[in-house]
């Protein structure tokens, strides 16, 4: 019986040792998915139902950046937009949408080029922004938009 105990405690090990790894992962992503900051949250919308309630029938200004984890552009783009949320988060809502997981959406608001960001005021999209910008193009027309 002993002997067994010896060859099933490695084993177990590795098992937890993976568990706690795919643990660690979800943690990850649940950290890059919602980013909190001064009582608000970068919120990720999967679906039609999440965009028009945020979205469509949200009050003040909305900013929606659609793009993929694959795409080089959206990567560099991320750390933009995340500073952008950081200093506007009190002035307009983020959000943010990955085409691989809502396809649909991507087509419905005709999204060619990544990253593309949508700005709605109201309800009502006011302006755009299509691939790589610059970090002052962005703050740019985020302070237009918030005056």
């Amino acid at each position: 019986m002993a002997d067994l105990f010896k060859m099933v405690k490695p084993f177990t090990a590795l098992v937890l040792g993976r568990i706690n790894g795919v643990i660690n992962t979800m943690a990850f992503r649940l950290a890059i998915t919602t980013i909190p900051n001064k009582g608000n949250a970068m919120i990720k919308i999967t679906d039609k139902g999440t965009f028009t309630e945020k979205i469509i029938n949200g009050r003040g200004l909305q900013i929606v950046r659609f793009c993929a984890e694959w795409s080089g552009p959206c990567q560099m783009m991320g750390p933009i937009y995340k500073e952008m949320f950081s200093m506007y988060s009190n002035a307009a809502s983020f959000y943010r949408v990955d085409i691989d997981e809502a396809p649909l959406l991507k087509k419905q608001y005709g999204v060619v080029e990544l990253p593309t960001i949508l700005f709605y005021k109201n309800g009502e999209q006011v302006d755009f922004a299509i691939g790589l910008i610059s970090k002052d193009s962005l703050k740019s027309k985020i302070e237009k938009l918030t005056k």
